[in-house]
């Protein structure tokens, strides 16, 4: 597709999404008490994420039926679980980013058909070397297909493919 970008590419810059919050960005949801991170998704999280994939199952990349992303969801938030609490606030600055993404209205709030073509939509550069506002929409959606990979796909932890 003419100025799109691949799936692969988009997972690709995932990884300097996370670079970027490793750095500076993931600090800002530090928790304010002293106490020990909780490491359960909370329930707006888990909203989000359910409503990403109910974007991306959907695709015609994958023609699945929206009815699975509430199970792929429940295996994220097992995953998530398990991971060390930088990786899970990384999840999180990119489940919230996405939530507060679309103008006018949450992520979560889209019907499904708008939730998918935001995601294609903010998928696509306009140039060959994207900068400011343009890379840091680019780099939310890469970290958000990475996200939804949890769950479609086998990972370090060993998931199973999501089916129907």
């Amino acid at each position: 597709m003419p100025g799109g970008t691949t799936r692969r590419q988009f997972l690709v810059r995932g990884g300097a999404l996370a670079g970027a919050l490793s750095v500076g960005a993931g600090a800002a949801l530090l928790p304010a008490r002293g106490g020990a991170q909780a490491s359960a998704l909370t329930a707006a999280r888990l909203g989000t994420y359910t409503a990403l994939m109910e974007a991306v199952v959907t695709a015609p990349a994958l023609r699945l039926d929206a009815s699975v992303a509430p199970g792929a969801a429940a295996e994220f938030a097992a995953a998530y679980a398990r991971w060390p609490a930088e990786r899970r606030r990384r999840a999180d600055t990119v489940l919230d980013a996405l939530e507060r993404a679309p103008a006018g209205a949450s992520f979560s709030a889209l019907d499904s058909d708008r939730r998918g073509a935001e995601l294609r939509a903010d998928g696509r550069a306009t140039r060959a070397s994207p900068t400011g506002t343009e890379q840091e929409r680019l780099d939310l959606t890469a970290g958000a297909l990475e996200l939804a990979a949890v769950a479609l796909g086998p990972t370090d932890e060993g998931h199973q493919i999501v089916t129907v």
